[in-house]
């Protein structure tokens, strides 16, 4: 980077809990300290042991002190603190950018927006340097929104040398890894394998991750009924995920949660090599290819999942093309490419850091 270095703030959440949004920002303080980046004062958005009011309180200070702040949100961050930088922009020379965090951004605001409101956030997001955003699908719907400065920059995840080989230990043995909520698509893929066990098929299924209340009792239900072939195992440390993946067949993440863009979860499910079974939803037919990276099905099809997961089990050879071609997909995603693709953007834009 160029020489004179200015006053620069992170904003986003951190986990944990470990949600995508928390783990997306712990990877990108780790990856630009990583290379010596070490001037960027990071501030955590969630509010803890303080009121809210005052941790915004403090946000607004630190934002009125910096010359460069990186924005890494999700929706409701985007809609208070965005306005604040540019009303603030109105008043300083300050620069900025935005990781967008989630899938769904553009359909977000162009659904929950009357189309005034979404002509003035537009505009106050046209003020930052960048909007990165994490597929091709977002960045061209933000970009038929009105945004001018959309660059694709992808979801980062840190490959830690963990490999997926199947053998016996590990077949016919899924995982699930993600936010315990039906949209995730967990009651979907519980009804599929209590279903498939009742005609034999003698699978394994290892539940990972924060459980929702609304969902807690109806997933219970389910695992009650699997006679111990289904568990629920609480929630991976991230740094722990990639490890753990390779003790399972196949990865199963039926999806229809309405702002998935690309789950972290399959990004470092293709650093492991691990097969998938996933949903024909949103982008991610964007990343991966039926039968070369993965195997799609029909959101909330329980038949169809079914389907899927046998013919995984049942086919060593196609388990292993889809480890190979889930390899290749996430190539770009690994943390020190982000790093230096962001640093490069930040030159660009005569960022001094």
């Amino acid at each position: 980077m160029s020489n004179g270095k200015k006053q620069t703030l992170f904003v986003g959440p951190f986990g944990p809990p470990f949600n995508g949004d928390g783990v997306k920002n712990s990877y990108l303080r780790e990856g630009f300290e990583e290379v010596g980046i070490k001037g960027i004062l990071w501030f955590d958005t969630i509010a803890r042991n303080q009121p809210r009011w005052k941790n915004n309180l403090k946000l607004i200070r630190l934002m009125v002190r910096a010359h460069q702040i990186i924005f890494s949100l999700n929706r409701n961050g985007r809609y208070y603190i965005i306005p604040i930088f540019w009303l603030l922009s109105l008043f300083s020379n300050k620069k900025g950018v935005l990781y967008v965090v989630g899938g769904s951004f553009d359909k977000q605001m162009m659904n929950s927006l009357t189309p005034w409101k979404r002509r003035i956030f537009v505009k106050m997001l046209n003020k930052l340097d960048g909007v990165f955003a994490e597929s091709i699908a977002l960045k061209e719907g933000l970009e038929k929104c009105g945004l001018k400065n959309v660059v694709l920059v992808y979801n980062p995840r840190k490959d830690d040398g963990s490999q997926w080989q199947l053998n016996e230990r590990i077949k016919r043995k899924g995982v699930f890894v993600s936010r315990v909520t039906a949209t995730k698509g967990v009651l979907v893929l519980l009804e599929a394998i209590v279903n498939l066990n009742k005609s034999g098929s003698n699978l394994e299924l290892d539940i990972y991750g924060p459980m929702d209340a609304a969902h807690e009792k109806e997933v219970s239900c389910w695992i009650n009924e699997a006679q111990g072939q289904i568990r629920y195992r609480g929630i991976l440390d991230p740094t722990m995920v990639q490890s753990v993946l390779t003790n399972y067949h196949f990865l199963a993440l039926p999806t229809f949660h309405s702002g998935e863009g690309l789950p972290g979860i399959l990004v470092e499910a293709g650093m492991a090599g691990i097969p998938i079974v996933i949903t024909r939803f949103n982008a991610l037919p964007e990343y991966f290819k039926h039968n070369e990276s993965a195997l799609f099905v029909e959101p909330k099809d329980v038949d169809g999942l079914e389907q899927a997961v046998l013919r995984l089990v049942g086919d060593d050879h196609l388990a292993n093309t889809l480890s190979n071609g889930i390899k290749n997909v996430v190539v770009p995603f690994h943390l020190e490419s982000i790093i230096q693709q962001s640093l490069q953007l930040l030159d660009d834009y005569n960022w001094k850091i």
